[in-house]
């Protein structure tokens, strides 16, 4: 039911999740992914029968559509966070986490749907950034993350994808990095088949992901790697590792009028990213950070059109 990413030598998208599955085949790889573990997806069936949930929820979900999935979410949602997690299965969450050594975790939701060529499902459900490893917390995180199957937005792009409602969902728990800068790599710009583009921002990636800040914005050639325009954003704030949690700052104005990263490290970025590239096939996009002057790897996705 848990399994550190070195142990799962021939992942499966059904057992591991979309996430889960790109970490394991990077590291396998070869690729810089920092340190951890995933609570594999049947983990979460066995959760809802232990705690007499399966039936009640497989009959809510059926009954979810456009006009009541507000209600209906939140009911699940409540249900799935009332739950008590197995003994078993929390002991061996405790062990891994033990193993890991970290002070300090990111705790990611990663379903069976997510991050193919059919749907992202890119920040619908709910992630967990440097959290304390006091065991018991983290497995309160856990359930978050399985009831995030069912928040509103998470829902209605299913209904629209025509996917299931009720799916299972693996959770990865990985040693957080306290990114200095972190960015996006669309491996084929959008507008342009020999580029690929490269957003950054100071700090961790949540503000870039969910639009709240303006970033950096780079086209790189695919070819040469040399950088072919520029454009600064408006990156005024930055969302940092504090205490257990995190916390948006305001940014000096010096800063914002600075470039997030120099040119030789656009190359080299853009030089993993389509290395990633070449291992998963399809154009990527690419969730990476830098800390300590090393690029570090959160995720990687077929580039979708939602």
């Amino acid at each position: 039911m848990v399994k550190s990413f070195t142990e799962l030598r021939r992942p499966k998208i059904s057992e591991v999740g979309g996430k889960g599955y790109s970490l394991t085949v990077l590291i396998s790889n070869g690729f810089n992914v920092s340190k951890g573990f995933v609570i594999i997806s049947d983990a979460f069936f066995e959760y809802l029968k232990h705690s007499y949930l399966m039936e009640k929820i497989e009959k809510l979900a059926l009954t979810i559509d456009e006009n009541n999935f507000k209600e209906r979410s939140k009911e699940i949602k409540d249900l799935i966070l009332g739950g008590k997690i197995p003994e078993d299965l929390g002991t061996k969450i405790k062990n891994h986490l033990d193993s890991l050594n970290a002070q300090y975790v990111s705790i990611r939701s990663s379903s069976v749907s997510e991050d193919s060529l059919k749907a992202s499902f890119a920040g619908l459900h709910d992630t967990f950034l440097n959290v304390g490893s006091d065991p018991d917390f983290v497995l309160e995180c856990i359930k978050k993350c399985w009831a995030s199957l069912f928040n509103e937005r998470a829902v209605i792009y299913r209904i629209k994808k025509e996917i299931p409602r009720l799916e299972s969902m693996a959770v990865v728990v990985q040693e957080m990095i306290p990114a200095e800068v972190s960015g996006i790599t669309f491996t084929v710009h959008p507008l342009n088949k020999r580029a690929l583009l490269i957003e950054a921002s100071y700090g961790l990636g949540d503000l870039i992901v969910s639009g709240k800040i303006q970033p950096d914005n780079f086209i790189v050639d695919r070819e040469t790697l040399e950088v072919i325009e520029k454009r600064l954003g408006n990156k005024n704030r930055m969302s940092i590792c504090k205490g257990e949690g995190t916390e948006v700052v305001e940014i000096k104005k010096e800063l914002i009028e600075k470039q997030v990263i120099t040119d030789e490290k656009i190359k080299e970025t853009a030089k993993v990213c389509l290395d990633m590239e070449k291992i998963f096939g399809p154009p990527q996009d690419i969730e990476w950070c830098i800390y300590n002057n090393k690029i570090w790897l959160l995720q990687s996705r077929a580039i979708t059109r939602n």
